[in-house]
């Protein structure tokens, strides 16, 4: 199988996170897609960097928890660049206390939620297309479960 490409990078660093472990749950995430050959950038940021770029690019004045932006481009060394996605951490840690998951389950939860973004599909469209994401962001979480 041809290796994918992850790569995160903590503009926001934050002890609770363990970045070599993001990366392999979101390289298995990869692996249970049967993708191969691509690569996906994932940038931590804190809400206030996630809140300017929602504006600029939604235009939601107000921060969010995940940013999605897909690419989709073949790259001259043969490597498909799915995209970038943007974690706020500290929006991370509220909505897991919230939604009663540890930090490390959202964490998962939102890599597999803006992977999904870049793959197209968008809870925003439709009800059915909502139902469709969201049952394939939980498939998603429980092929990773055990590495959470």
């Amino acid at each position: 199988m041809a290796k994918n490409n992850v790569f995160i990078t903590e503009e926001y660093v934050d002890e609770d996170v363990d970045v070599e472990k993001l990366e392999k749950i979101l390289q298995e995430m990869l692996d249970y897609l049967k993708l191969k050959n691509v690569e996906v950038s994932v940038l931590l940021v804190d809400n206030k960097e996630i809140k300017k770029l929602n504006e600029e690019w939604r235009g939601k004045d107000k921060p969010t928890d995940v940013l999605s932006f897909p690419i989709n481009e073949e790259t001259p060394y043969g490597c498909k660049l799915l995209g970038d996605i943007v974690i706020s951490v500290p929006y991370a840690k509220e909505h897991a206390k919230e939604f009663g998951n540890t930090f490390q389950e959202e964490m998962v939860r939102l890599l597999a939620h803006g992977l999904l973004h870049l793959l197209g599909y968008d809870h925003e469209r439709s009800e059915e297309d909502a139902k469709i994401m969201f049952q394939k962001e939980k498939e998603l979480i429980s092929a990773v479960k055990d590495k959470i």
